[in-house]
């Protein structure tokens, strides 16, 4: 009989019973050890790139933080007395359009449309929705809704969208107005 030791081909019993113990405890420390590592690596990242996201969002507000502060250091800002509310007569819902155009060039937008609802006046209704959409800095379009809010006709803004990007941007708002 050969000699087991020198049969190419065959491993004797131990030495496979060996082999697979070692491959079996490889294989746990694989699935026990790295990758739980891994997916707690990942999130480690994830942690970070939010951290990183409010580190930025923070820098951005500062600024604008301590304008607040100085502001409020003295003596706070006054608001504005507002006017007192009337309605728009037949006439002044015609020329409208006109008004609001020349309240957004004023406050150094550029007016892309502006358009009353004529259906938001029906069943009764005491209010008239206009769409505008402008173009502008976000600061003057700040000021433009300050100008807003200070027209004796003015009752809400029902939606406000800006368009992504900086520097100039596309804002669209539908504001109500109180008419007879």
């Amino acid at each position: 009989m050969a000699d087991p030791r020198t049969t190419p081909g065959k491993l004797p019993p131990r030495t496979a019973l060996y082999l697979l113990i070692g491959s079996g405890v490889l294989v746990l420390f694989v699935l026990l050890g790295i990758v739980p590592m891994q997916k707690s690596l990942h999130e480690h990242d994830r942690q970070i790139e939010q951290a990183k996201f409010r580190i930025e969002e923070q820098n951005a507000l500062h600024p604008i933080y301590l304008r607040m502060l100085t502001i409020a250091q003295a003596g706070g800002a006054k608001a504005p007395k507002l006017p007192e509310k009337q309605s728009l007569g037949q006439k002044a819902v015609s020329e409208i359009t006109d008004s609001l155009a020349q309240l957004i060039v004023t406050a150094g937008l550029e007016a892309q449309s502006v358009v009353p609802d004529p259906g938001s006046l029906g069943r009764g209704s005491k209010s008239l929705a206009v769409n505008i959409h402008v173009k502008g800095s976000l600061e003057k379009f700040r000021a433009f809704l300050g100008e807003l809010a200070m027209q004796p006709t003015f009752e809400h803004i029902e939606k406000v969208q800006i368009g992504p990007g900086s520097g100039p941007r596309d804002c669209t708002l539908t504001v109500w107005l109180a008419s007879e």
